[in-house]
């Protein structure tokens, strides 16, 4: 479970509007479907590079759980041996949090980077 839920959405906004801000922000490294009404699975790539050159994948559940906020459970994280710029399905990896180093720099990190509010598209 995210340590800061639940995570306020922008006023106005639902989980679908606030998703569709989110793929228009992240065209290329966001996968995500809608399993349950109000709800979502994401799979959010980093725009970085580890040390080791593959990237670093997070997923999660999202789910609305009032007209104000949504709340992020269910997350995974994956060291990513494809390039998803090539690839949009996972080729192997590493999925975590194993301990709680890994969680606080490889799966919380990930799930920051996707909550940033959209500035420019990528």
């Amino acid at each position: 479970m995210y340590p800061k839920n639940p995570v306020t959405l922008p006023k106005g906004m639902d989980i679908h509007q606030w998703m569709e801000t989110k793929k228009n922000q992240y065209p290329d490294r966001l996968r995500s479907y809608s399993p349950y009404p109000d709800s979502y699975k994401i799979l959010f790539y980093r725009k970085k590079f580890t040390n080791l050159g593959s990237f670093i994948s997070c997923g999660a559940f999202l789910r609305q759980t009032n007209i104000h906020a949504i709340e992020i459970i269910e997350m995974v994280s994956n060291v990513n041996y494809a390039n998803y710029e090539k690839s949009v399905i996972p080729r192997g990896g590493d999925l975590g949090p194993m301990n709680e180093k890994e969680r606080t720099e490889i799966l919380l990190p990930c799930i920051e980077e996707f909550l940033e509010p959209p500035q420019t598209k990528e």
